[in-house]
Order: C-alpha cells, then sequence, then structure tokens
C-alpha cells in the first residue's frame, strides 16, 4: 500500500471512530460516576454552550443494563441537589442512575429554564439544536458512552416547574429518547391547541399536526396532587388556564384528550391524582418514580 493510500486509509479510521463518540460535553467529568455512588459533574452543553452541573446517584454497582433516570428540579436551580435525598429510596427497585442537572439562573433566567430555553425574545424561536429541552438528549449520549450502557431509552420525571420542562418535551421533541415522562404539578402548560399563543399554546410553535399526534403516542403522565389549591398570582396567560396547579393539570388533560379526538388520534397519555397532597416535591417525585417500576404501582397510586 502507497503512502496516499495509508494516509487515506488512516483518515476514514479516524472519522469512523470519531463518530461512535459524542460529538461533546466532558467525559472526564461525568466519568466520576464510575468512582462515586453520588456527587456532581460539569457538562458544558454543545447546543448552548452553557455549563450545566450534574448531580447523580446510582445503586452500588454500575452495569450496562444500568437505567437512566433525570430527575427534573422545580423553577430554583437549587433544588436539583435534593434530587438524590428523594430519589435514593427508589434507586436499587429502579436500578437506575439518577442525573439532577441543574439549569443555572445565570445561564437559563426568569422562565428560560421552565419554558426549555426555546424562546430567543429577539428572534422568536431558537434553533431546536440550542433547547434545554435537547441538552438532555445530549447529556444522555454523554454518559451513555462514558459508562458502556446498553439501555437505548431514560426516564424522566419533573415536579414544578420541572413539570413544566418535562410536559415541554413531549410536546416540542415527540422523537426524544425517554421511554415514559411524568410531569406533575406544573405550574403552567403549553396547551395542546392552536387557539393559544405560544408558549402557553401552540400557535406561532413550531409544533405542526403530525408532530403534536407523535407526542400524544408517547408515554406521559400528568401526575397532579388534588390538594395543590395555593398558587401565587401569575400572569394572565397562566391564570386562564385555571386558578391553582390542579385546575390547570386537568384542563391541561382535558384539552389534550379534546384535541385527539379532533386529530382523529388515539392519546396513550395519562392523567394519575395522589388525594391529599398538596404542592410537596418528596411525595409528588417518589409517585413518579414508582410509576417508572412496573404496572402495579401505577394501579396502586390511582
Amino acid at each position: 500500500m502507497n503512502l496516499a493510500a495509508r494516509l487515506s486509509l488512516s483518515l476514514v479510521i479516524t472519522l469512523v471512530a470519531s463518530a461512535a463518540q459524542p460529538s461533546a460535553g466532558q467525559p472526564d467529568d461525568a466519568s466520576l460516576i464510575k468512582r462515586q455512588v453520588s456527587g456532581s459533574f460539569v457538562f458544558t452543553d454543545p447546543g448552548s454552550q452553557h455549563p450545566i452541573t450534574v448531580w447523580f446517584c446510582r445503586t452500588a454497582s454500575l452495569a450496562t443494563d444500568t437505567r437512566i433516570v433525570f430527575v427534573m428540579h422545580g423553577s430554583e436551580s437549587q433544588t436539583a441537589r435534593q434530587a438524590c435525598d428523594i430519589a435514593s429510596p427508589d434507586l436499587q427497585a429502579l436500578n437506575a442512575l439518577v442525573l439532577a442537572p441543574q439549569f443555572s439562573e445565570k445561564d437559563y433566567p426568569d422562565d428560560a429554564y421552565t419554558f426549555g430555553d426555546m424562546l430567543d425574545p429577539p428572534r422568536g424561536i431558537r434553533p431546536k439544536t440550542q433547547w434545554a429541552l435537547t441538552a438532555i438528549e445530549r447529556l444522555f449520549d454523554v454518559v451513555r458512552y462514558v459508562l458502556v450502557l446498553s439501555q437505548a431509552n431514560y426516564d424522566i420525571v419533573g415536579f414544578s416547574g420541572g413539570g413544566q420542562f418535562v410536559h415541554r418535551l413531549v410536546l416540542f421533541v415527540p422523537e426524544a429518547r425517554f421511554r415514559r415522562a411524568v410531569a406533575a404539578s406544573a405550574g403552567r402548560y403549553a396547551f395542546p391547541s392552536w387557539s393559544e399563543q405560544f408558549p402557553y399554546g401552540l400557535s406561532g410553535s413550531p409544533l405542526d399536526r403530525e408532530g403534536l399526534a407523535r407526542a400524544f403516542a408517547r408515554d406521559f403522565i400528568v401526575l397532579l396532587g388534588d390538594a395543590d389549591l395555593a398558587d401565587r398570582e401569575r400572569e394572565r396567560d397562566a391564570m386562564t388556564q385555571g386558578a391553582n396547579r390542579f385546575a390547570r393539570g386537568l384542563r391541561f388533560f382535558a384539552a389534550a384528550s379534546e384535541q385527539a379526538t379532533t386529530l382523529h388520534v388515539p392519546l396513550r397519555w395519562q392523567l394519575h391524582i395522589l388525594h391529599g397532597v398538596d404542592h410537596a416535591a418528596v411525595p409528588m417525585v417518589r409517585a413518579a418514580l414508582r410509576m417508572l417500576q412496573d404496572p402495579e404501582a401505577e394501579r396502586d397510586l390511582r
């Protein structure tokens, strides 16, 4: 083989090897998961270039079939630190590695995180590759690569502001690789209707009818507490969705049912209500995590 041919073959091998690896992120930082059962590392999202602290905890041993479960924090990013305290009783049953990315107020101010960082006020909708919603997919790729995990899907749950994030992931990234998503106690919604303006509805959003049909076909649970009735005064667009979180969640699910009927497509989503529970993270998140285990856990929570 002459020199030119050897150089050409070397270039091809290099390109193939590079394609097999995640294109960005900090694998060296994520590798901390191999050495510690809990802690944090920094993932710099290649889409937004923002650093994201990722809190993690796992079972005592890692295996190729270990599941990845994202737990999304509320509107205050510091609550990401609490994810492992809440999730620890369920780690063994889930055979899970819990990842709780912290979207800081510095890089995701005001409603940026809860709205999935889809909005760029001067220009409208950001490119999809820059959304906080799609950062989950990129983080999943990096961790799965570094830990050599075989799971092709992840689970994701979110409480309060995290519930706002998760339901927007389901709607606006219907191709996302989650197996099951649970949005608990969200304070505001993007109603699945083009009669409402984005970000409180679909008018002006990048979602079309085909995309909404794909979203309706995903395994998604809306989890509400029927005592979640006290809420702060919100902006007019949110208050028109209902007087409190419980009312807004019920109306959101009803709107989805009506829209699925209008589009003549099936709705795979589920609505679950925890009786006597208010806006409390621990019972809601633990209920959501149990819903990731098996169908029996779901029936127990109805």
